[in-house]
């Protein structure tokens, strides 16, 4: 070790072990450490975030720069899964950024594959391995904040610029190889900060549907503007993004018309499922995920659950969070969002205007040779030749939806199995208890 003027008299104050340490080497600063706590029976200032830091940098940690990027949820992620490379690359010393806390991986299911990736950790390069100077690597998670964690990497004043390389480095290979999440089926936590899970969307399709065509040539017609026709619209500057209400009474569909397009443009898409409750508190978060997902599909379901009309005084920042999210100050591209409402009448003007949701579509209740044909789809060969739908259908009240005729179905198999006829279906029906009946009286 190098001689230090300061031990001698008259020199002045000695200096700290950081001081005394920053002119020698990164292994030989680490053993002296480590050998100063064997002889002291100290704790290890490595078991603290700024004692990892001035060990390994040889400064104290207040005369550090930290080059610092905010990261959504899908960043962190990635960024989470460059960073293990790099510490499995250079076989980097780990430590803590929260004091006492080990550093923690999460554990991520992707369709039966796992993977792995540091959420909380610091992680020391000497010089000459994941940068050109003495780095220390931070993931840091963020709690009730409106980003989940953040990247920060710190050095020595004099070294910034390799921190600032460094920094590019990670960012950019996260973004071109560790897109875990791009081209899923995500469900969006209504927690703050966002977190997305993976899920699925089941099977269905078009055919499963009995919908006007009016109804799909209006959907492809929207999802051509990121498909087909985007060329065009962006050399035309007329943007890429769509919005489409679907709206009608329960049962009619909305939702699993959403889903069946969601499943038609998965892969090639991310899909990015909300609900009223997450909608409700973290919509601008889930809007700014997309810029790391590729072309996206934002599903909103029910969103007269959360989005008010002010002239009804209605308060809140959901709707300011669509406006904005939609056609205001934050702007995002290639993101095709499907909403679906049981009141239209009871949303803002200001959301349902052009630019917004382009296009309303209303779903009306089955007619009598859809209702017809909607249960043929729910018996499939449960009832061969024994069962006429048009019959069935020409009893059925107005106004009856899809899922009421699920039900008629349902209590019709419950009751009599494969063993089905037309009458049966027609005593099921006039019983009427497949309506659901408002609740009356005194209930605990």
């Amino acid at each position: 070790m190098s001689p230090d003027p300061t031990d001698s008299p008259g020199a002045g104050a000695p200096r700290s072990l950081a001081d005394r340490l920053a002119g020698e080497p990164p292994a030989v600063r680490r053993a002296l450490a480590v050998l100063g706590e064997l002889l002291t029976g100290t704790t290890s200032t490595t078991s603290t975030a700024s004692g990892f830091l001035e060990v390994h940098l040889g400064r104290p940690h207040t005369s550090l720069v930290v080059e610092r990027v905010d990261l959504t949820h899908t960043q962190s992620v990635s960024v989470g899964a460059a960073l293990a490379d790099l510490v499995a690359a250079h076989a980097a010393v780990l430590g803590p950024v929260v004091d006492d806390e080990a550093p923690t991986w999460h554990r991520i299911d992707l369709d039966g594959e796992h993977v792995s990736v540091p959420t909380s950790a610091a992680a020391f390069f000497p010089a000459g391995t994941a940068a050109a100077a003495d780095v220390v690597v931070q993931l840091v998670e963020h709690d009730y904040e409106p980003e989940p964690a953040s990247l920060r990497v710190l050095s020595r004043p004099e070294d910034h610029r390799a921190a600032r390389a460094l920094t590019d480095e990670v960012l950019a290979t996260a973004r071109r190889d560790k897109g875990f999440y791009r081209g899923r089926v995500l469900h969006a936590d209504a927690r703050l900060p966002l977190r997305l899970q993976p899920t699925s969307l089941g099977p269905g399709g078009r055919d499963d549907l009995v919908l006007p065509p009016h109804v799909w040539a209006e959907i492809d017609a929207n999802v051509a503007a990121l498909t087909t026709r985007a060329p065009l619209l962006r050399d035309l500057g007329l943007g890429t993004n769509r919005g489409v209400l679907l709206a009608g009474p329960p049962g009619v569909g909305k939702s699993a018309l959403s889903r069946v397009v969601a499943r038609e443009l998965a892969g090639a898409f991310t899909v990015i499922i909300v609900d009223a409750a997450a909608a409700s508190s973290v919509l601008r978060q889930v809007y700014r995920e997309t810029s790391d997902l590729g072309p996206c599909v934002v599903v909103l379901e029910d969103v007269d659950l959360y989005l008010g009309d002010r002239k009804a005084g209605a308060r809140g920042t959901a709707l300011a969070d669509l406006l904005a999210v939609l056609d205001g100050t934050e702007v995002y591209t290639d993101v095709l969002t499907i909403a679906s409402t049981n009141d239209p009448s009871a949303l803002d003007a200001a959301a349902t205007r052009s630019a917004r949701f382009d296009a309303v579509l209303p779903l009306e209740a089955p007619d009598r040779s859809a209702c017809a044909r909607i249960l043929d789809r729910y018996l499939g060969d449960a009832a061969g030749d024994a069962v006429d739908t048009a019959v069935v259908a020409a009893h059925l009240p107005a106004g009856v939806s899809g899922a009421d005729l699920r039900e008629v179905v349902r209590r019709a198999v419950l009751s009599h199995g494969r063993d089905l006829t037309t009458q049966r279906l027609l005593d099921v029906v006039a019983d009427g208890r497949w309506q659901p009946s408002a609740l009356t009286g005194n209930y605990l």
